[in-house]
This record gives C-alpha cells, structure tokens and sequence, in this order.
C-alpha cells in the first residue's frame, strides 16, 4: 500500500499537478493539506475521473484537509474530540492492513502556523497541538495502531532548516513546539522522514520568498508519525521533489510511504 501526503496550497489552483501527480504515482491514499477549498467548491469529479473517491474537511479560502482513495473509505473524525476549533485541520479514516488484527487510524492534520511568535495565533498553535497529544494519547492507550500525517507546521531540531538562525523567531521552530512534538514522539512513534530518508535531502518545504527553492534553502515541516506495529511494516519512504519544481508550484512537496499490505 501506498500513502502520499501533500500540502497542495489551493487544490483548484493546484488541481493540474495534482491529477499529474497521481496519474504518475498511483498511491491508494492521498492526504492533502491546506485546500482553501470548501467541499462544494473541491474539485471531486476530476479527481473521480482519475480513479479516487474524494473525503473533504474544507474551509473557504482558508485551511482545509481532504482524503483521496482508490477505494471507498469510513471518515471517522472531522475535529479533535473535546475541542472546540473553528477551522478545518484534521481528517480522519481507518484503514487494513493484513498483519495488524486492529484497523489502523489513518490521521491527516493541517497544524496550524503559529506566526507571529508574539500573538494570540501562537498561542491556538500550542493549544492545537495539547489538545492533539491528549486525543493522540487516549488511542495509543487503548492500542490503536496510528498513522499521522500532514503539514505539521513544526521544524523538529535544527538540523531540519538550511539555516536556523533565519528561524530562531518563527513558530516552528519555537521550543514550545519543539517540546510538544517531542512529547507526541515520546508516546511511541516512529518519525518516518527522518528516520529513512539522509538529512537535508529529506527537505519537505521551500518558501517562495527570496528563491528559496533555486537556492536549496528548504526545511522540514511535513511529517510522516508511525506507531511501532505499523513502522515494521515500511519498506519505503519517499520526498518527491519534482512537483516543487513545476511553475507555479506549491510551495510543499509530496511525501510517500509504502506499505506491505
């Protein structure tokens, strides 16, 4: 099984690529992030005609996060349970796989940005992300096999930005969002990117600001979490760089994991 996951950045504006990309990869699931798109608005038919069934959470102008399966899927969550959020940053199915008895939950969040450091938005940033670790923390105490992915909005250590000195001030960078990505980490999962994939190539993001992508100055904020029953199960990981190359690209790039079955 494959599972990609991209923050298309306008699924309209992006809707070329996209369908580009998944004719060429043919993942069975895809995890977009930040679609500006409400669902009526999400480009369902074009993507059935490529072969996928469309699952939206959308937001207009604004955020949004969607599921894209060869096969028809159950949308178990829309919102993380006892919290109230305006937006739409999360997404939730389960999917099988043989050699786990349990359905895994298949996790796609959009974590919010966070900037500037010094404002109420920083503040939704950590509360997003306590209220994510104590629902992240009642499944893995019922032993939920977990898969999270998406557009985390957090640059793990500095060893994850061409330059961390340019990011001492910016939100994902921030120790507050450090410490509660150590603390989701610490509950048992595998960092997927990391893990397989050699640092500063495993680069997920270049900013449109200053060339960043002609420069190589890129940073890794999209992330692929793993509970331990499902890590033993990866036999490849993937960050895809060409899309970021296309003209008017996304500023994020896919990333890909797959499965044995």
């Amino acid at each position: 099984m494959k599972i990609s996951s991209w923050n298309v950045n306008s699924v309209n504006a992006r809707i070329d690529h996209l369908i580009k990309f998944i004719v060429k990869d043919q993942s069975d699931i895809y995890l977009l992030q930040e679609l500006k798109s409400l669902e009526d608005g999400f480009p369902k038919e074009t993507i059935k005609d490529s072969g996928y069934y469309s699952y939206v959470n959308g937001q207009k102008a604004w955020n949004g996060v969607a599921i894209l399966s060869k096969k028809k899927l159950d949308i178990t969550n829309t919102s993380i349970p006892n919290y109230k959020d305006q937006n739409s940053r999360i997404i939730e199915t389960e999917i099988k796989l043989k050699k786990i008895k349990k359905n895994i939950k298949l996790i796609n969040i959009y974590l919010p940005n966070g900037n500037p450091i010094d404002t109420e938005k920083f503040d939704y940033k950590i509360e997003w992300m306590k209220k994510f670790n104590e629902y992240i923390k009642k499944l893995k105490t019922d032993n939920i096999p977990l898969i999270i992915a998406g557009d985390f909005n957090v640059i793990p250590t500095d060893d994850d930005v061409y330059s961390p000195e340019n990011y001492k001030n910016d939100a994902c960078a921030h120790p507050l969002t450090r410490e509660q990505y150590r603390i989701l980490i610490n509950m048992g999962f595998t960092d997927l990117v990391k893990y397989f994939i050699e640092g500063k190539t495993n680069w997920t993001f270049w900013g449109y600001r200053g060339g960043g992508w002609q420069k190589g100055n890129g940073l890794r904020i999209d992330h692929f979490l793993t509970s331990s029953d499902v890590t033993d199960l990866i036999k490849k990981v993937e960050v895809n760089r060409e899309p970021r190359g296309w003209e008017k690209a996304s500023d994020h790039t896919p990333v890909t994991i797959t499965l044995e079955n």
